[in-house]
């Protein structure tokens, strides 16, 4: 037996979080046979016994005792007293050397998109840091009144019809027929409630739509710099990437078209509304060559139009999927860049078989979404609040890409090209080539402004001198203030 004096340190019932003393008790005779302290086959004082060494009830031992028993860790022997389990082998037994489980992993290289150093870490958490970011929408325009009204409406209406007991399947129609009504006035799309999936973001409408329609080893083209996560995503389901160049007319059709002679391809990923990183629009004739490609070689195009509602110069462009002859566009479209990453609400729109086979899908990985939230966006919708805040919102934005744009050229000049986008939250700004893009990113941390190289935007990790500064989500003074500290980074850098 144990020498009775070491009892209580060898439970370690000074370290006991605050619970009840038998419940320590228990826990520290299993912690020290996990350990090795209490071998398998020890004999234990008697509860009368160990009672007076810890200094506390008998009726506290018996419950410790009694619950390490009833879990196979004690076992009671007539007239001989109470032992370890002497069946618990030193197989079966944890060694404290041996590494925690962890199952065996599919090898899957670090993306840069999704990476971030602490450098990057600290400056989330850090006052006074500014982001230049990809182009997401300014939480602080947001109409909050109007917002916390149609909340507590629809949050009244769901209690008051019962309609929260009963999951999303009525919410969610009436928020897909105002998205219909939506996408019929504002871009041409000739859809009903029935050719709407409701997703919880663009990347999950992306994994969707790929899931469904890639095999391993099917042939996905993608524009040489474009979204990380979509061919991540393609990646990890097994397709093959074949890149695309962009010109400023966009995606090369014309080597869409030779690529479609050279492969089986299955798929294209585009934006092609404000393409995303280079911002750049494409052209009509070119939009009309890809339709007629993906007639022609059966392949699919999924259309991602993440910020159809900001376009600064004459009409939007409507969709491919607006095309009244195409059969082969899946549209993907969001509400997070005119109501902020909070309200993850997303959509596909497709025939309606696939969007059969989609929501069978995503019942499997959403399960009932918020049926709150989802009245409220409905609301919104049908009421024209939506649309008043994004005609309010563009204006502020047009302004802050002025700012931007004077900025940028009053810190850098002519060491940096920017073609102003038709649309869009971001700038897409090329530095000369003496710059090192991927230097001057890193020492903008030193400066407390994070941005993105171009090369993240690369699915083949190619340099590219370039970065992505989105505007939107910062107001004027601030990005004067980011301005500054990057080109104070930029000299700090100074030429290759």
């Amino acid at each position: 037996m144990v020498q009775m004096r070491k009892w209580r340190p060898l439970l370690r019932l000074e370290e006991g979080a605050s619970q009840a003393t038998y419940r320590k008790i228990a826990e520290g005779l299993v912690n020290a046979i996990l350990e090795g302290r209490l071998p398998p086959g020890t004999l234990l004082p008697g509860t009368r016994e160990m009672a007076h060494l810890l200094d506390v009830n008998r009726k506290t031992v018996i419950l410790a005792y009694e619950e390490a028993m009833t879990k196979g860790w004690l076992i009671s022997e007539p007239r001989r007293g109470t032992f370890v389990n002497a069946q618990l082998t030193p197989t079966q037994l944890p060694s404290v050397t041996q590494p925690s489980f962890a199952p065996q992993l599919l090898h899957q290289p670090a993306v840069p998109y999704f990476t971030h150093n602490a450098q990057v870490v600290a400056l989330e958490h850090r006052h006074g840091a500014l982001f230049f970011d990809n182009g997401t929408s300014d939480h602080r325009l947001l109409p909050q009144a109007v917002l916390h009204r149609y909340y507590r409406h629809a949050l009244r209406n769901s209690f008051a019809s019962n309609t929260v007991r009963y999951g999303s399947e009525g919410t969610g129609y009436h928020l897909r027929c105002a998205l219909a009504e939506m996408l019929r006035n504002n871009r041409g799309l000739t859809v009903t409630a029935e050719n709407i999936c409701l997703t919880q973001g663009t990347q999950m409408s992306l994994y969707l739509s790929a899931s469904l329609l890639l095999k391993p080893g099917d042939v996905v083209l993608v524009e040489r710099l474009s979204y990380p996560p979509a061919w991540e995503i393609f990646r990890q389901l097994g397709a093959q990437l074949v890149t695309v160049d962009i010109d400023d007319e966009g995606c090369r059709t014309d080597q869409v078209e030779r690529l479609c002679r050279e492969h089986k391809v299955r798929m294209i990923y585009l934006t092609p509304h404000h393409q995303f990183p280079t911002t750049v629009s494409l052209h009509a004739a070119r939009r009309q060559h890809l339709l007629a490609l993906a007639a022609l070689h059966d392949l699919c195009i999924i259309e991602e139009d993440y910020d159809h509602e900001y376009h600064f110069s004459g009409r939007p462009y409507l969709p491919l999927a607006s095309d009244r002859a195409q059969r082969h566009v899946l549209y993907i479209g969001s509400l997070s860049k005119v109501l902020g990453s909070t309200f993850r609400c997303s959509y596909i729109v497709a025939p309606t078989s696939v969007i059969e086979a989609l929501q069978r899908n995503a019942a499997l990985m959403l399960g009932d979404a918020d049926a709150v939230a989802q009245a409220m966006l409905a609301d919104l919708i049908n009421d024209g609040e939506l649309k008043k805040h994004v005609r309010r919102v563009s204006k502020e934005y047009r302004a802050r890409r002025s700012v931007l744009q004077d900025c940028l050229d009053q810190a850098f000049g002519a060491r940096i090209q920017v073609r102003e986008p038709e649309g869009g939250l971001a700038l897409w700004v090329r530095f000369e080539e003496e710059i090192d893009v991927d230097k001057l990113a890193n020492a903008a941390l030193d400066h407390g402004v994070v941005v993105r190289s171009g090369r993240q935007f690369s699915p083949n990790d190619q340099p590219v001198n370039a970065l992505r500064l989105g505007f939107a989500s910062l107001d004027r003074d601030e990005i004067q203030q980011a301005t500054r500290r990057l080109a104070q980074a930029m000299n700090a850098v100074g030429r290759r």
